[in-house]
Order: structure tokens, then C-alpha cells, then sequence
């Protein structure tokens, strides 16, 4: 008997202990929670926990992540090509961190990144397996895990020349452009300036070659800097930096490319292009007397790119006439030979790795006009042009000149003109006269006389032009009439 109310003290005793440190739990965690487990400067991830419970540290850990998950972008970059990292590929062990999360400290999520989502997203990246061999991927998994745990916020890129480690997929690119300089008067300042210069493409940067010159404290004629800034301009083309500015002249220069000119003239007229892949590039620029030649070294670019002329155009001059005083007789003299002109048109295509045209755009579009011929021509009469069946056009007159010269004189000539039949009807007192009958069918008589009466009656066509012969019964005047009358 002794023994059990022992048993039940004691039993009694347990209960009111374990119910005791229950309840007292319960009621410091909903009357006091300021003195939680997670003292004052407690942060998991970038979620703040100080002064909070666990329970409620899981709920803003969880906030936080689904934050961080929709705002800002992972991109992962290759050879200039973005491409967003699903962040949901991301595996995060949220009660684990809080239960492990240490007072005053800033404590990271436990997060995992499994290989096989790391792997499936360079390889859609690359298009390529080769990648693998090269690129250090456990380095990268490590960084991208870093961000996650921390639930970093903003865009954050990662790009695969950071953790390459075979130099032979560094190098895949390797291009080269030659000009012929020979014979022109740059040559020898080219060879001097520019050969064995070597030129850094740091990667998203700008070159200039007006910036690069003044820089490494060159000198160059326009003419010799337009050579440089040619070839410059050839060389990048199979690549994907964009170009920023770039002139033509108004004629396409003997040593150029048709649609590959880049004309510079200092503080007026500048090329210039940008590199927008995180990988650097170098081009080294050799002269050796007769060409320019630049090569382009660096790391592999995101496609196969090509460049095609697809239009070229040559466009004749027309002549352009010009009377001069100083040109004798019929004669013409040509003051501008005149050239041909040209159209060209250059495309840039890029081909992924499964021979897809992923971007076409146009590279150049150069217009360059004609000159015209011009020619000096001597000032001459315009031919008149006759036409038998027109009103105007030269034909047959026939004219009846009635004239009385203390007498009467009857004179019929043959007028070459539109046929016309006129009276002339002449009372001369004198006994010398002259009648014409001129161009226009007009009649003129012309005497000694002080008194001329002179009536004529036809048609008058002012157009025409008349020539006869006529004879002079009683005249003196031997020689022949232009108007078919011969006055005495």
C-alpha cells in the first residue's frame, strides 16, 4: 500500500513537470516572442529573422525564395549568345537552413543544383557536347549554387570563357583579310605605321580608329587610314560585331572591295564597331609592301557566319551636250570621259550548328552614281526638216506679174514656194525699175521713179521661200530676178 501511493506521488509529480514545460513553451512563444531562438542580426538567405521563430522564419524563407525565383534573370553566356537559366532547376532545402540557421550570422540556404539540368542547359546553349571536355563544370555549378543560396538579387551572367580550360577551343577563331596596296602612294606610310601592330578587342567594348590611332600616338594620311579601316572592315565581316559607323567616298577607290570601303577623314569621318562577346579578341596587321593584311584571333563565335553579294549593279553614264563658240565649224570635243557607276549590296547570314539561317541582315548597301559624259559641241543652225505633204513644205509658185513702164510688161517666172497665183499690177514713170517678188510671196517694186503705184493681190504664206527667173522684153537688165522680174 505504501509502495503505490509512492508510485502515484510520483506518477503525479511527471505529469505536472512534462505539462508544466509544455504549457510554459506555449505560452512564451505566444506571450513573449522576442525571446525567441533567433536573436537580434539573424538573416537565412536575404530574409530577415531576427527576433522570430522558426515557424515563422520558414514562412519568410519561403517568401523570399518565390521572390527571388520571379525577379531578376540568371543568363548563362557563350561566344556573345544569352540564354536565362531556369531557376527553378534549383532544388532548396528550406527547413533543413532554418533549423541549422546560427544566431547573429548571415546564413545561406542549402541549395543543389542537379549536373544533369546544368549540363542540358550549356549543351543547348554550345549546341555542342565538345564543351564538356573543356569547360571546368563543377566550378561553374559552385557559382550558380552561390547565387542561389544567398537568393542574390538583380540579373547575374555567367559565361563559359570564364571556366574553359583547353586553350584549343579558345582559339576556334581565326580569320584573315588581305588588300592590295601596290603602287599607291600610302604604301610606304602603312608599311611604317601599321606592321607588326597588334590590336585588343577587349569582349562588350567599342573600337575606334580614329580613338585606337590617337591612343598608340599614330600618325596616318586620310587616305592611308581609309586603307586600314577597309580591310577592318573585310576582316569582321564573317563575324557578329555590329559596326557603329562607317563612311564611302563618291567613288569606289582602285584598291577597295566592291561593297567593303570604309572611308576615314580625321575628326570628320570615323569607323568604328563593337565586339559583343565577354571573349577577347586580337588582330595582328602586317604590311609587306604591295598588301595590308589583318588577321583576327579569338574565341569561338556563336554561329557560322557568311557574307554573299546579292545585288551588284553597274550603272551607265549619260551624255550631257554643250554648245561652245570656241568649237569650229561641226566639230565636238569631249571635256568629261564620263564613268560607270555601281550598286552594290552585301548580306551577313549566321547558320547554327544544325545548318539553320538563324539572322540575315544586310552588311552594306553602297551606292556610288555615275559621271556623266559632257561634250562640246560647235553653234550650228538646226537642220530644217521638209515634209512634201505639209501646208509649210516647199513647192511649185506660179506668179503673173502685170507691170506698165510707159509700156507694158508681162513677165512669168516660176517661184519655188506654195503654189500661189499673185497680180502685181506696177505704173512706173520712169523707164528703169526693179520688181522682186521675195521670201513670203511679197512683191517689191523698186524704180527711178518719185511716183510708184503698186497693188498686189494674192495669198501670202510666210513660210515659204520663193526663187525665179524672168525675162525682160524691153529691159537692159540682163540678170536674173530672185522674185521673177526684171525691171528695166
Amino acid at each position: 500500500m505504501q509502495s503505490l501511493k509512492l508510485l502515484a506521488a510520483l506518477l503525479v509529480c511527471t505529469i505536472f513537470i512534462f505539462g508544466f514545460s509544455q504549457v510554459g513553451t506555449l505560452i512564451t512563444n505566444q506571450w513573449l516572442p522576442h525571446t525567441n531562438s533567433f536573436s537580434e542580426s539573424t538573416l537565412i538567405a536575404n530574409a530577415e529573422v531576427s527576433n522570430t521563430s522558426k515557424t515563422d522564419a520558414l514562412e519568410k524563407v519561403e517568401e523570399a525564395k518565390n521572390s527571388w525565383i520571379t525577379n531578376g534573370t540568371i543568363y548563362l553566356e557563350w561566344a556573345g549568345e544569352l540564354q536565362p537559366f531556369p531557376k527553378e532547376a534549383f532544388t532548396f532545402y528550406i527547413p533543413e537552413s532554418v533549423e541549422l540557421a546560427e544566431d547573429s550570422s548571415h546564413n545561406p540556404l542549402k541549395v543543389e543544383l542537379p549536373n544533369g539540368k546544368l549540363l542540358e542547359q550549356i549543351e543547348l546553349l554550345s549546341q555542342t557536347s565538345d564543351i564538356f571536355a573543356a569547360m571546368d563544370t563543377e566550378n561553374l555549378k559552385k557559382d550558380l549554387e552561390e547565387v542561389a543560396s544567398h537568393l542574390k538579387e538583380g540579373d547575374h551572367t555567367f559565361s563559359f570563357s570564364d571556366y574553359l580550360v583547353d586553350d584549343e577551343v579558345m582559339d576556334q577563331t581565326n580569320l584573315q583579310v588581305t588588300v592590295n596596296i601596290a603602287g599607291q602612294t600610302a604604301m610606304t606610310e602603312l608599311q611604317e605605321v601599321l606592321n607588326g601592330k597588334e590590336i585588343k578587342l577587349l569582349g562588350s567594348e567599342a573600337f575606334s580608329v580614329e580613338a585606337w590611332l590617337e591612343k598608340e600616338e599614330l600618325t596616318l594620311s586620310d587616305e592611308a587610314a581609309s586603307m586600314f579601316a577597309s580591310m577592318l572592315f573585310e576582316l569582321i565581316a564573317p563575324t557578329n560585331f555590329g559596326v557603329v559607323e562607317r563612311h564611302i567616298s563618291k567613288e569606289l577607290p582602285t584598291w577597295a572591295s566592291e561593297g567593303y570601303e570604309a572611308r576615314f577623314q580625321k575628326e570628320k569621318m570615323d569607323f568604328a564597331f563593337t565586339n559583343p562577346n565577354t571573349s577577347e579578341y586580337t588582330i595582328t596587321i602586317s604590311v609587306n609592301g604591295s598588301s595590308l593584311t589583318g588577321e583576327l584571333k579569338g574565341g569561338p563565335l556563336p554561329y557560322t557566319y557568311e557574307v554573299n553579294q546579292v545585288e551588284m549593279q553597274t550603272l551607265s553614264p549619260k551624255t550631257v551636250i554643250q554648245y561652245s563658240a570656241t568649237i569650229p565649224g561641226s566639230g565636238t570635243r569631249v571635256k568629261e570621259a564620263g564613268k560607270n557607276g555601281s550598286y552594290i549590296q552585301l548580306v551577313r547570314t549566321a547558320t547554327d550548328a544544325s545548318g539553320q539561317i538563324t539572322e540575315t541582315i544586310v552588311y552594306s548597301e553602297d551606292f556610288y552614281a555615275p559621271i556623266q559624259r559632257v561634250e562640246l559641241h560647235a553653234l550650228t543652225r538646226p537642220v530644217v526638216t521638209t515634209d512634201p505633204t505639209s501646208p509649210n513644205s516647199i513647192g511649185n509658185n506660179t506668179g503673173t506679174n502685170t507691170n506698165t513702164n510707159n509700156g507694158s510688161n508681162i513677165n512669168t517666172g516660176t517661184n519655188i514656194g506654195n503654189t500661189n497665183t499673185n497680180t502685181n499690177t506696177n505704173t512706173n514713170t520712169n523707164t528703169s525699175g526693179t520688181n522682186n517678188n521675195t521670201t513670203g510671196n511679197q512683191n517689191t517694186n523698186t524704180g527711178e521713179t518719185n511716183s510708184n503705184n503698186n497693188t498686189n493681190t494674192g495669198s501670202t504664206n510666210n513660210n515659204d521661200t520663193g526663187s525665179g527667173n524672168g525675162n525682160a522684153n524691153d529691159d537692159d537688165n540682163e540678170d536674173p530676178g530672185s522674185g521673177g522680174y526684171i525691171g528695166k
